[in-house]
């Protein structure tokens, strides 16, 4: 942890640890363990990059894990963020990979994971959180290629196009639920619907073209 966390203003931490808990949901992981083993055996299915993306996530959740060790399991996150991962994992469980693809790689890493560690990263970069900022770095470069692999795989643009339409609301209401400790780290209402809509329209013409 940098030493100069916890000299912050008490609501700019908050922010941190809300947004954080996103990527790292401790206190709800028991609800979706079925994820991993299911990930994993889709991993086995599909090869190629996909093993390895398994094991980044992984890290991930270790590098949140040790920057904010046993407090993350105290942050409550929106009815919506729940919801939203139990259709995760009901899609896993429908072993359909497009379905898996299009709500895991295109819209929570796509649209979700962008937003919030654009956000992250540039709260850290300001704030002096060499070491956090530094780990986020690692995982934007990491989701990048995730959603570069989930794209690939796309079999059905169609089909994926009317899926990230349908599920963005719920991505949307993730982050309005969210707005008020989002506005900690400068970050309002109206500056937040746009960042998604522009992330929106990039992942729609990612699709398209």
């Amino acid at each position: 942890m940098d030493k100069n966390l916890l000299s912050l203003d008490l609501r700019t931490v908050e922010g941190i640890r809300y947004l954080s808990a996103h990527f790292y949901p401790r206190r709800y992981m028991e609800r979706w363990k079925e994820i991993g083993s299911l990930s994993l055996e889709m991993a086995s299915q599909v090869q190629g990059y996909s093993l390895q993306q398994y094991k980044e996530e992984i890290e991930h959740f270790s590098f949140f894990e040790s920057y904010f060790p046993d407090s993350l399991k105290e942050v409550e996150l929106p009815d919506s963020y729940i919801s939203f991962f139990d259709k995760l994992m009901e899609d896993f469980r429908s072993g359909e990979l497009q379905r898996v693809i299009t709500r895991f790689h295109l819209v929570t890493e796509g649209i979700l994971a962008d937003l919030g560690l654009t956000i992250l990263n540039d709260s850290s970069r300001r704030l002096g959180l060499k070491e956090f900022n530094d780990g986020i770095k690692r995982i934007i470069a990491d989701e990048a290629r995730h959603f570069k692999f989930g794209l690939s795989l796309i079999s059905d643009k169609s089909y994926a196009v009317k899926r990230v339409e349908e599920i963005f609301p719920e991505a949307m209401r993730i982050v309005m639920d969210g707005k008020e400790k989002l506005s900690y780290l400068g970050y309002e209402e109206e500056k937040l619907r746009d960042m998604m809509e522009k992330l929106r329209k990039a992942r729609v013409n990612q699709l398209l073209t």
